[in-house]
């Protein structure tokens, strides 16, 4: 009888405990103050049950679901907690955006595909990212400057050695092996990263981070400017310390409460440049600079990897002017004044550079009396971009060869002007159609009304649209 009475006992206390940390979440939201992570992702708010109009809010149960998974106590400790469970006892990450590799070293899962050599970009899509490459080039030359393009590396392009083991390559060519044949053969000044980083022993990226390190940036700062044969300061005759205290932003994926720092190199130097007014931090959209121990002005289009790229570049110029924006503003060049434009992107987002056209005056091209067929299923939009036309559409890539130019021709009853367009990606809504897009400059035309019909190759032979649409100047 007492053991029976004991077990029912046991049971009882079981089942209060198990009750108790079933509800400790919910009640101890009264008593829990959130804490302050490094996740950028937006948290739900509490929902209202009345809308604005006074009706009732039909998704209040829903909200109220989306609010609590937020917000209930203890999450971000059991996140790190399930997190280090996973890392130390099954060698695994806990946030699907990262792997964790070897030697603790984490890797970014969206860079993946190019480590195996799943290539993303097709031919056409390879072609025409080089073009609008080319376009840009040929408009920054041809207002007295200097340009060249860079990529900076994933990590586990550079430091396949700490990526895990069952991870295997399907073939070594990826996008950036193929994009740089085709900016070869396209005349792009490119400047080859990679092999400015093989070349060195030291692992110059994080360890907790998707980036380079203050080394690594002023090693890509130095390779970059070698290209543009511009002096720049050595920095590998400047003594340096290592801090341990960096925020690495896949630790933070993984470990939102954000104990653990990285290292990061810190050169003995006083930087003579200053940030303009508004500066926030290296992550601000736009960023101006100015060094007066320096003379020219540089353009740089970024991104991430320009966090700690920027501050190295802004110390060799006398004016700066860094900008992540899309689409990418080229005629920023003549509006600040500047005498080179670096173009720099990260190995995984390669496939995005033909996904808009670069904001800048079209080329215009010579016109001549080509014979024609029609080609149907062409589209094409106009709106007004001041101080541009905007002028947008899409191309059966059935009609298109791998290399064909795109051009854009203006009829009126007193001249007829061609301009290039830059060849953009397969569009995603509609699977087989390829973009295009260019902006044809307020000073370009004559006053009038223009009809306008696109122009490319098929097999070798120019074809035409057709009448599209007509704009009036």
């Amino acid at each position: 009888m007492e053991k029976k009475t004991e077990k029912k006992t046991g049971l009882r206390v079981y089942c209060v405990l198990f009750f108790v940390l079933l509800w400790i979440p919910l009640l101890g939201m009264f008593f829990y103050r959130d804490r302050e992570v490094n996740k950028k992702a937006a948290e739900a708010s509490f929902p209202q049950a009345r809308m604005a109009d006074g009706s009732w809010n039909v998704e209040f149960l829903p909200q109220l679901g989306d609010y609590f998974a937020d917000h209930f106590a203890l999450r971000w400790e059991i996140i790190e907690a399930d997190s280090w469970i996973k890392g130390k006892v099954f060698g695994m990450s806990g946030d699907d955006g990262v792997i964790q590799g070897r030697d603790g070293y984490y890797f970014y899962t969206e860079s993946l595909d190019d480590y195996l050599g799943k290539t993303s970009m097709d031919e056409r899509e390879l072609y025409g990212t080089a073009r609008v490459l080319a376009l840009i080039q040929e408009y920054v030359e041809d207002q007295g400057g200097s340009f060249v393009f860079t990529v900076a590396p994933n990590k586990s392009t550079l430091y396949p050695q700490y990526m895990p083991y069952y991870h295997r390559k399907i073939q070594e060519e990826g996008n950036l092996e193929r994009i740089v044949e085709q900016l070869e053969r396209a005349g792009v000044a490119y400047v080859d990263l990679k092999n400015a980083f093989d070349q060195e022993e030291e692992v110059l990226y994080h360890r907790l981070d998707s980036h380079w390190n203050n080394k690594g940036a002023a090693l890509a700062m130095s390779t970059i400017l070698d290209a543009l044969g511009r002096e720049h300061t050595e920095y590998g005759k400047i003594p340096y310390e290592i801090r341990r205290d960096f925020d690495g932003d896949l630790y933070d994926m993984v470990f939102p409460l954000g104990h653990g720092k990285d290292e990061n190199v810190y050169y003995e130097k006083e930087d003579a440049f200053s940030y303009g007014e508004g500066f926030k931090d290296t992550e601000d959209v736009q960023i101006q600079t100015t060094n007066p121990d320096r003379e020219g002005g540089v353009v740089m289009f970024r991104d991430s990897f320009g966090n700690s790229l920027t501050p190295f570049v802004a110390e060799e110029y006398g004016r700066g002017y860094f900008d992540r924006t899309v689409p990418y503003p080229v005629d920023a060049l003549t509006k600040e004044d500047a005498d080179a434009l670096i173009f720099e992107i990260v190995e995984r987002h390669l496939d995005i550079l033909a996904k808009e056209a670069p904001r800048m005056p079209a080329p215009v091209r010579d016109y001549q009396e080509w014979g024609q067929e029609e080609i149907a299923g062409v589209t094409m939009e106009v709106e007004d971009a001041d101080p541009y036309t905007k002028v947008t559409g899409a191309i059966p890539g059935e009609d298109l060869d791998v290399d064909s130019e795109i051009y854009i021709r203006c009829v009126s009853t007193e001249e007829t002007v061609v301009y290039e367009a830059a060849p953009l990606n397969e569009d995603p809504q509609e699977p087989g159609m390829y973009g295009y897009g260019l902006y044809i400059p307020g000073e370009g035309l004559e006053p009038g009304t223009y009809i306008m019909e696109t122009l490319y190759k098929k097999e070798g032979a120019w074809v035409t649209s057709g009448y599209l649409q007509s704009i009036t100047i």
